[in-house]
Parts: structure tokens; C-alpha cells; sequence
């Protein structure tokens, strides 16, 4: 009964003692929780009993079983038990399959297991059992030992620094202890597990050599020694008796194989991960053996060779093919449609020549870093979806094939030398037909839309106007056409068509005309980089619509991970190593995925004109803003300090006028400011974050405004000072002409002045002084009068 809803049956145990023949349960993942009681009197012959998936959290859960004596295989997989491991457990005496993965037991009890000479298979995945594995190992029953068949320890927390318990383990044929802290090496006397066939140590310290014994094991299909800190050399000896041989991992170690180039593998492997082993610098020709190979990974392995030409057609069948960062030359061929791969990484090589024709199967592509110069003209690959091919040097133009990629997401092209304009995909036509009344077109359909949400294509050479081809993109969230050589005005639509943009890069191109005012419908956009274009106009109105950049708990979306590829997003995450760079804090930043995060506005090198919108200060999100060489004028907005994330303001380079509003000194996040080269006049406000910006030289982010005056520059202010003291200096005093010694004296020397004139004249005036001295009288009368009525009014007793 998997997967049938109990969810509402309480009293299911008793339902199912009426069933006294029973001798197979199986209730996986049906809701059921806790019963009140479990009497079992007429489960007798009950042998088999799956619980796994159901939620009974309570600790004493597993005792109910404690007289099911009858029980041979117990399952309690993932039903969310904690505490300790349950002591009436020891009563299933004949229980040989225990599987008590995915709980939360803390450590072992050994009494628990002590009587189960039966066991042939125990699994403890995923609990918390922290403890050795020599204690593990103690709390399994010798009488056990030549029985056990199966032991999984994976993610159990288990510690120790020896794995020599398994020459007493005769009879395993699976051992899973991947994902633990084991240390030590792999024992040499592995060898005696004459009928293993799957090995996986993965993820755990282990250190030293791989034994040459592990090549003894004529039934080993599955061998995983993967992300430990192995040494040494492989040879053709630790593989010369494994001819069953299907899965072997070695990546993530220091090892070194070492193959004579005429041997003959005695296996026929199905995966093969040797990323990160020392295979090079020729490339192996053993694996020209292995061709009905599914995946095979052998990224970083010191490869230095052209690639062969038997490379192609041996792989035609594998799916995942991984042989980045090697340095493989040679061109690829024309045509690849005849693989069967879905996963193709080749990045960070020297190959060249054209991108071929791609398999139907391919899904995921990177060829970046290389010196590829081309496309074909037909790209095939009708279920692509993940294109990456940044720094290549590709010239010419996308093809228009590109058009026929339904599926695609993610496609970069930066850092190339294409030119010219960018595919339409019928979309001129469309137009023209559309203005003719003509309804039918042999081009793709308006309702044709793609599917991409990532399209970068900065450090081009891209001549036209504004692209097309993005009407077609109504998912695109992440838009990057920076340095290039687009021209002409930013189309009116940009909003509508791609509404859901995050990040819309325009900078370092020829766009001219006015800022249309429905960039301000992008409610989503958290980088706006229109920067070193031919803009003219002012700031749009309703910046206020930017929501995104309106809140300080904006959710952001990661454009490299979709659901339908999500299974390559660790592979993924490089696509844009080195492709996004912000000029932030006069700095070039380089960013990746987490772009998304910086929160920027950047009109900078434009000519703009007008003021500075003061609905700017409702982007209360904003963490960098670069209005910096237009000809903006009037006055800074004097609540720019509500701001508070920001971390870098460029307003630099403009004819903007007035005082700086004191408010400046509210951002507590501000690492960078300019205001140099405005017409700004009065004092320099100063405190908080203010003091401590640019220290090394504070008088340049003011410098080339005339009319400024006060620290850190050196015109002084006239007048009394205006700015209370920082915390950071108490005792400074503004700058109006006067030392700090002179006026401290002078204060004192006043105080004492005016009291000594008071004082003289009570002694000598004597209307002063009777004055004085009735007023202190009547003054106090008054007090007395009042403090008696009062007290009687409050606490005199009550009759």
C-alpha cells in the first residue's frame, strides 16, 4: 500500500492485527503517525514490515515492534525518530534486513543488536550516531559477521582512523561509509572481501595509497574512493582483476594514474570520474577501450595533448562529458550530431575551429575559454538549453538557427568579436506583414516566444540598434549588451516585452535620444547600467515605480537556476565567472551570479540634464548610485541621507548647486562618495561615516567646487560653526578664524567678568540688594504656603 493516504485512519494497527496469515506489510509513505497501543497478539507470522516515510517522531516508536518476534525484515526509514537506539529491538532475534536510515538516533546502544545473529544487511544512513567506527563495528554481534551482506553508514557522523574491521566482515558485497570524517588509508587487506561488489568511501579523510589489493576483487561493479585526500600512483595492477568492473571515481585527490599505453582494460566501465587525477600530459589510450561509456570526467587531469581523433565516435554515447580546464588543442569537428551527449563541458582549453552542429540530446554546452572563431550555420541541437561560449573569438554573426532554440535559458556569448546585428527572428517581417494586413507568414509566429531568461552579450562588437529579437523574450531576467556599439534610441516597449527584468546592463555603447520614461515600468529591475551612452533629457519621472530598489527585503531571484536544468547548476555557477564587471567605488568589480544582490543605479557619462529627481530617496534599496559626469543641475535632494544601504554615491561632474544637505552624514553604509567639480557652495557637513571617508586624501572628493569651505578642505568658514562636534572629536571646534586655546580663554574670562559684576553690585547697590534679598523672601512664602495646603489636601486624615 506505498503511497495510500492513511492520513485519518488512528486506529490502524488494530486493522491490521485481523490479519493474524499476514507476513508481508508494506505501509511506505501514507501519513500514518503514533497509535495509542500495539498489541499485536495475532502478528505471528509477520516477517516482513516497511514503515519507512511515515512520521512518528516519538523516540519509544520502534518498541512497539519489540514483540514482533517473527519480524525478518524491518524497515523504518525517514520516519523522523530521535533519541536513542531502541533497546527492545534486541528481541528480533531472526531480523536480517534493518534498515534505520534517514532518523536522528544519537549513538548506539550495543545491546541492541547484540542478539541478531541473523543480519545480513543494516542500514543507518543519515543518522547521528558520532561515534567511532570501531565502536560501530563492536556493536554488530560476531555472531553476525560471516552472515552481514550489507552495511550502509552513509552520513552517520561516524569518526576513526581505521577501516581494518573488514577483514572480519567475510561475506559483504556492499559497504557504503561515503560522507563521514573516517581517516587513516584503505586497509591492505581489503583483498579478503572476496564478494564485494560495491565500494564507496567517498567524502570522508581518508589518506595514503589505494592498495594494490583492491585489484583482487573480481566481483567489484562499483568503486568510489572520490573527494578524500589520496596519494600515490595507480597502475594497471589495481585493475588487472576487475573485470566487472562498471562505476569508478577517483576525481578530488592527489593521485596520479599511470597506465602503459598499450594496455588492454579487462572492464567495460559505464562511468568513469577521474577529474582532478594526474592523467596527462598525453591523453590516455586506454580509454579508447571504453565505448559504451555513459559519463566520463576528467576535468583538471594535466592534459596536454590534441584531442584524438578516436575521441568523438568511442564517446558518441555518453551523456555527461566533462574535459575542462586541460589544455587540449585541435579543432572540433563539423558535425557532432551523432552523440548522445546532453551534458558537454570543454571549457578552458585550446580548442578552435567552428562551434560544430550539436547532438539533439545536448542540453547544457560550455566551450568558453577557448579560441573558437565560428558557427555553423545550423546549431541543431533542438533541446538546448544552456549555452555557454564567453572569451572564445568568434566573429561574424549568431545565426539564425539560434531562433529555433525553444528551450533555451541561458545563453552567453561575452567577451567575443561578433558584430553586425543580432537575429530578428522574423521580426521585421512580422512587421511589415502585420501594417499590410496580410495574416500569414512563413516566419516564426509572434506566439513563437523564447524561453531565455539570461542573455549576455557584453565585450562585443554589435553595431545595430536596439535588438529585435528580445520582443520575443518575455522571461529574460538577466539583459547584459554592455561595450558594445549598439546605437539609436531605446524602444518605448522594453517593459512590456520583458517585464520581469532584474538587471538591464546598456552601458558603454552609442545609445542616444531620451531616457524612455517606461524603463520606470521595470518593476523588478535591481541593476540599471545605461552609463557611457549619448543620452540626453532628463532623469525620467516615477523612478518611485522601480519597487524593486524601493525595498530592503527584495527577494531575489537566481537567473542560473531553473527547474528544469537545476541538475546543472553547480556546473553552472561559472557561466558568469568574469563576465559581469560593475566600475563601483572607482573600481572595476568583476561579480558573478550574486549580481543580482548590489542593488545599483549607474546614469553616469551621459548628458543629461534637469535636477535630481526627489523621489530618488524612496529607493531606499539602493547600494550604489553614479549620476556622475552629466550636466545635472540644482540642488542635491536634502533627504538623500534616507538612503541608508548605500554604499558608493558618484554625483561628481555635474553643475549641481546649493549646500550639501547635512542628511549625507546619515549613511552609515557609505564607503565611497564624489562630489567633486559641481558649483556646491557652503559648509561641508561632517560626522558619522563622513570623517572617515578617503582618509588618505578627503579634500579630493570635494575638490572643484569654489564655494566650499570647512574640513577637510583648505578654505575656511566664516561665521560661528554651524555642525555639533563628531563623537569621533569632541572638542573640535569649526573653523571661524579663532584657535581653540583663544576661545577657550575668552569664554573664561567672560564667566568670571559677568560674576564678579553681579557680585559688585549687590555689595555696593543697596536697592539692589533689598530688592534682591524681598524677592528671595516673598519667593519663599510663597513655596511654604503652598507645600502645607498641599500636604493637608493629600494626607490629612480621612473622617
Amino acid at each position: 500500500m506505498r503511497w495510500v493516504d492513511l492520513t485519518g485512519v488512528a486506529d490502524w494497527v488494530h486493522r491490521v492485527e485481523v490479519l493474524p496469515n499476514l507476513a508481508v506489510l508494506i505501509l511506505f509513505c501514507c501519513g500514518l503517525t503514533v497509535p495509542s497501543s500495539f498489541v499485536h497478539h495475532n502478528l505471528t507470522v509477520l516477517e516482513e514490515l516497511d514503515l519507512s516515510g511515515n512520521q512518528f517522531s516519538s523516540p519509544d516508536t520502534p518498541n512497539w515492534l519489540g514483540g514482533v518476534t517473527s519480524l525478518k525484515s524491518l524497515r523504518l526509514a525517514g520516519c523522523q525518530l530521535s533519541g536513542t537506539f531502541a533497546n527492545k529491538l534486541g528481541n528480533l532475534t531472526l531480523l536480517e534486513n534493518f534498515d534505520f536510515g534517514f532518523n536522528n538516533v544519537d549513538g548506539m546502544i550495543p545491546g541492541a543488536l547484540k542478539t541478531m545473529c541473523n543480519l545480513k544487511s543494516l542500514d543507518l544512513t543519515g543518522n547521528n550516531i558520532s561515534t567511532d567506527m570501531k565502536e560501530v563495528i563492536d556493536s554488530i554481534p560476531s555472531c553476525s559477521w560471516k552472515n552481514l551482506q550489507q552495511l550502509i553508514l552513509d552520513s552517520a557522523n561516524i569518526t576513526g582512523t581505521t577501516l581494518h574491521f573488514v577483514s572480519n566482515l567475510t561475506s559483504l558485497n556492499i559497504l557504503q561509509v561515503s560522507h563521514n570524517k573516517l581517516s587513516g588509508s584503505v586497509p591492505m587487506d581489503i583483498g579478503v572481501l572476496a564478494n564485494l561488489t560495491y565500494l564507496d568511501l567517498r567524502h570522508n579523510n581518508l589518506s595514503g595509497s589505494v592498495p594494490v589489493e583492491i585489484g583482487t576483487l573480481t566481483k567489484l561493479t562499483y568503486l568510489d574512493l572520490g573527494n578524500n585526500t589520496l596519494s600515490g600512483v595507480i597502475t594497471e595492477d589495481h585493475f588487472i582483476g576487475l573485470m566487472n568492473l562498471k562505476y569508478i571515481d577517483f576525481s578530488d585527490n592527489n593521485l596520479e594514474v599511470i597506465i602503459d599505453s598499450h594496455w588492454v582494460p579487462p572492464f567495460k566501465l559505464e562511468s568513469a570520474c577521474l577529474s582532478s587525477c594526474l592523467l596527462g600530459p598525453k591523453f590516455p589510450k586506454w580509454l579508447h577501450w571504453q565505448k559504451g561509456i555513459r559519463e566520463l570526467m576528467i576535468s583538471n587531469t594535466g592534459l596536454v595533448d590534441r584531442v584524438p581523433d578516436w575521441f568523438w565516435t568511442t564517446f558518441a554515447e555518453v551523456t555527461w562529458l566533462d574535459i575542462s580546464l586541460n589544455q587540449l588543442s585541435g579543432d572540433l569537428p563539423i558535425n557532432l550530431e551523432f552523440m548522445s551527449v546532453v551534458t558537454l563541458l570543454m571549457q578552458s582549453n585550446l580548442l578552435t575551429g567552428l562551434i560544430p552542429k550539436l547532438p539533439r540530446t545536448i542540453k547544457l554546452l560550455d566551450i568558453s575559454r577557448n579560441f573558437l572563431n565560428g558557427f555553423v550555420e545550423d546549431l541543431g541541437a533542438q533541446n538546448l538549453q544552456v549555452p555557454v561560449l564567453f572569451s572564445n573569438a568568434i566573429s561574424g554573426t549568431i545565426p539564425t538557427s539560434i531562433c529555433r532554440l525553444q528551450k533555451l535559458r541561458i545563453l552567453d556569448l561575452s567577451n567575443n568579436l561578433l558584430s553586425k546585428e543580432l537575429p530578428d527572428c522574423g521580426q521585421k517581417e512580422l512587421k511589415q506583414q502585420n501594417s499590410s494586413g496580410n495574416n500569414s507568414t512563413k516566419f516564426i509566429s509572434v506566439s513563437s516566444f523564447l524561453k531565455i531568461t539570461t542573455l549576455i552579450l557584453s565585450y562585443n562588437n554589435f553595431s545595430s540598434g536596439f535588438p529585435l529579437l528580445l520582443r520575443q523574450c518575455p522571461s529574460l531576467i538577466f539583459l547584459d549588451l554592455t561595450q558594445n556599439r549598439f546605437t539609436g534610441e531605446l524602444p518605448g516597449w522594453i517593459s512590456k516585452a520583458m517585464p520581469g527584468l532584474v538587471m538591464l546592463r546598456l552601458g558603454s555603447n552609442n545609445f542616444s535620444g531620451h531616457i524612455p520614461v517606461e524603463i520606470m515600468g521595470l518593476h523588478a529591475i535591481c541593476i540599471l547600467d545605461l552609463s557611457d551612452n549619448n543620452f540626453v533629457g532628463v532623469i525620467p519621472p516615477y523612478i518611485e515605480n522601480l519597487k524593486a530598489l524601493s525595498s530592503t527585503d527584495t527577494i531575489f531571484r537566481d537567473p542560473f537556476e531553473e527547474e528544469e536544468i537545476g541538475e546543472y547548476r553547480s556546473l553552472r555557477m561559472g557561466t558568469a565567472n568574469g563576465s559581469f564587471t560593475v566600475v563601483m567605488k572607482e573600481k572595476v568589480i568583476e561579480y558573478g551570479e550574486n549580481i543580482v544582490y548590489l542593488m545599483s543605479i549607474d546614469l553616469s557619462r551621459n548628458n543629461l540634464t534637469g535636477e535630481i529627481p526627489e523621489k530618488l530617496s524612496s529607493l531606499v534599496g539602493l547600494i550604489s548610485l553614479n549620476l556622475s559626469s552629466n550636466l545635472l543641475s540644482g540642488n542635491i535632494p536634502y533627504n538623500i541621507g534616507i538612503l541608508q544601504l548605500v554604499e558608493s554615491l558618484d554625483l561628481s561632474r555635474n553643475k549641481l548647486a546649493g549646500e550639501i544637505p547635512k542628511s549625507l552624514s546619515d549613511l552609515t553604509y557609505l564607503g565611497y562618495l564624489n562630489l567633486s567639480y559641481n558649483n556646491l557652495s557652503g559648509r561641508i557637513p561632517s560626522g558619522h561615516q563622513l570623517d572617515t571617508l578617503n582618509t588618505d586624501d578627503p579634500a579630493s572628493m570635494y575638490v572643484g567646487n569654489p564655494g566650499l569651505c570647512g574640513h577637510p578642505i583648505p578654505m575656511q568658514c566664516p561665521g560661528p560653526p554651524t555642525d555639533p562636534p563628531t563623537n569621533k572629536d569632541p572638542t573640535r571646534l569649526p573653523e571661524d578664524g579663532l584657535s581653540q586655546i583663544d576661545f577657550l580663554l575668552g569664554s573664561i574670562i567672560g564667566f568670571v567678568a559677568g560674576a564678579w559684576m553681579v557680585f559688585f553690585g549687590l555689595l555696593f547697590m543697596t536697592r539692589w540688594r533689598y530688592a534682591y534679598f524681598g524677592l528671595l523672601d516673598r519667593l519663599y512664602d510663597r513655596f511654604y504656603v503652598i507645600s502645607i495646603v498641599t500636604w493637608q489636601k493629600w494626607f490629612r486624615p480621612r473622617v
